[in-house]
């Protein structure tokens, strides 16, 4: 819940602290106090977005901090929210907004920066706030089924129902996909089939293009390497007086001088071993010269050979090992093309399996739907009869969402159409909420609505001007109905009917003031005699007498006397408590 709210030069709010208690905390004031401006702090800490204009004049910076106790709203996810946002939680959470006039707006949460969606994920687990212009909201019929959805806690069927059509919409789109490609597979299957035949006639091997260079090179030079062997050949080893034959003779002499003198002995087995060396070396040089000659149709192959591969990488833009690859991707290619009808029954069937389970899915996700709305419509209707309106009809009708061909028409919220409906007297016909004119019938409406929706499922609600167009022993019933709400969730309520004031277990009274040339609202809390004066200010306007004085103490003791009688509302199945 709400337990302290702090405003600092914030629109025509110099500094205000206010301390909030669970139960009924009611605030009232003449018109223009400033009561709204409370409302726009609070919506600013629920993630609301900042304008510079809220800035106090003569202010650089307007603040705005609550503090809320979330030992009850923690069970909601609300420690998962922080968490991912990398924020400690405890059972007190802390948040302030900081708007600069320069521009700069900061959001803290617990002391730690945060951006503004994590704020809004923080502040709709904590607080509802239901004003007038949410009248407009609550009759669109695109919300009813959001509404009902969260009365019957159907959270995760709708999770469920998400991810079977997930599952169903993307096996569906892969068909459309195939059935498309199938169109397009004549054409394709000939490029393809071309491309590979050229690809496979050209049997391109790893490596070839480098062998194919080098191969080249060597038959454009046989001329020069037959010539240039052959005479260093016949250096080494054929020719009369070769270098082989002169070094056989020295290593013989020195071989033979050695036994005079040993010392020559390395000298001469030096030689031998570069003879036997040379001696290879000729061999190899003669074996090479008579292998060595001019084949014009060699070289010719080698270059058509290298011109073909040089064609198809740059017709393909890629390096030879590449093109080896995409002959085998087309391959593959060529061989789904050719598989195409038999993977379209494939899947064919595969969808068909994922529409009935996602079918399967949304009717039983309608079942329940039925069963919540059966239960909402008593209770809606109960709630209407407390206030005031007998022999109210309230329906939530579900509908098949259909095509013209009947067919249904799926999406991740299932096949159904939520619209609520309703006779404020009896004998008339079912309306759209949207068509109820009476301003009083339709805040009736939503209180109830928020009665039966709201209560447990946030610690706090607020109500910003609930009784518009109500008055009388109706506004009384209101005022009993904001108690009963208050005792499953903490109530912030504004309003303008003393009947409802009555009820409050804090009454807060917003009051406007000039002050050093400047206007200031302040906000006191009234009890005892206080109270029962602002109570009697709203009754007998500028004059107050003892007459509306008593009558304000009768409606206090009336209140109260009321709220003793009536127990809180009961707790449906399923329906969580918060803290109050």
């Amino acid at each position: 819940m709400l337990v302290e709210l702090n405003i600092k030069d914030f629109a025509i709010i110099d500094s205000l602290a206010i301390g909030f208690g669970p139960g009924l905390n009611i605030f009232t004031g003449e018109t223009g106090a400033g009561k709204s401006i409370i409302m726009d702090a609070l919506s600013l800490i629920l993630g609301d977005r900042a304008s510079n204009e809220i800035i106090r004049e003569g202010s650089d910076e307007a603040q705005v901090e609550a503090l809320f106790d979330v030992s009850a709203s923690r069970a909601k996810g609300l420690d998962s929210v922080l968490s991912e946002a990398g924020i400690n939680s405890s059972d007190e959470l802390v948040v302030k907004r900081v708007v600069q006039r320069a521009g700069r707006n900061r959001i803290y949460i617990n002391g730690a920066l945060a951006t503004l969606v994590t704020l809004t994920e923080v502040g709709r687990r904590l607080i509802d706030i239901y004003g007038q212009s949410e009248h407009q909201s609550l009759t669109r019929p695109e919300e009813h089924m959001e509404l009902l959805d969260s009365f019957g806690t159907l959270g995760p069927m709708r999770s469920h129902m998400a991810g079977a059509y997930r599952e169903y919409a993307a096996a569906r789109k892969e068909l459309d996909s195939l059935l498309q490609d199938s169109k397009n597979a004549s054409d394709k299957r000939d490029l393809l089939a071309y491309q590979l035949k050229e690809l496979s006639d050209a049997a391109l091997k790893p490596g070839e293009e480098e062998v194919l260079k080098k191969d080249r090179e060597r038959l454009q030079n046989a001329g020069r390497l037959g010539a240039v062997t052959e005479d260093a050949e016949r250096a080494i080893y054929s020719d009369s007086g070769s270098i082989t034959e002169k070094l056989g003779s020295i290593s013989k002499a020195l071989k033979d001088l050695s036994a005079i003198d040993p010392s020559l002995a390395g000298a001469a087995k030096s030689i031998e071993e570069c003879l036997v060396s040379l001696e290879d070396t000729g061999a190899f040089l003669r074996d090479y010269c008579s292998s060595i000659e001019a084949d014009p149709e060699a070289l010719e192959a080698a270059s058509d050979r290298l011109d073909l591969i040089g064609k198809l990488r740059k017709k393909h833009g890629v390096t030879l090992e590449e093109l080896i690859a995409k002959k085998e991707a087309l391959e593959t290619e060529l061989r789904l093309l050719d598989n195409i009808e038999f993977r379209a029954g494939e899947i064919e069937a595969r969808v068909k399996t994922l529409k009935g389970k996602a079918e399967e899915a949304a009717a039983h996700l309608s079942e329940a739907r039925k069963s919540a709305a059966t239960e909402l419509e008593s209770l809606i209707e109960n709630e209407l009869t407390t206030l005031g309106m007998k022999g109210v009809v309230f329906e939530a009708a579900i509908d098949a969402d259909a095509g013209h061909d009947g067919a249904l028409r799926l999406t991740e919220k299932g096949f159904d159409r939520v619209s609520f409906f309703i006779a404020t007297n009896k004998g008339e016909g079912l309306k759209p909420l949207a068509r109820i004119a009476s301003g009083g019938e339709l805040s009736r409406i939503m209180l109830a609505m928020k009665s039966v929706m709201a209560t447990g499922k946030v610690s706090t609600l607020i109500f910003d001007e609930i009784d518009t167009g109500v008055s009388g022993s109706i506004a009384q019933v209101v005022g009993l109905k904001l108690k009963e709400v208050s005792k499953g969730s903490q109530v912030l309520c504004i309003t303008h009917l003393p009947q409802v004031a009555a009820f409050a277990d804090r009454h807060f009274v917003v009051s406007k003031k000039t002050a050093n040339a400047r206007t200031v609202t302040t906000v006191a809390e009234a009890a005892g005699d206080e109270r029962i004066g602002e109570i009697s200010g709203m009754l007998g306007g500028l004059k107050v007498t003892d007459t509306t004085r008593k009558h304000a103490a009768e409606l206090i003791e009336a209140a109260m006397g009321l709220s003793n009688k009536r127990k809180a509302p009961a707790k449906r199945p399923g329906a969580t408590e918060g803290k109050g």
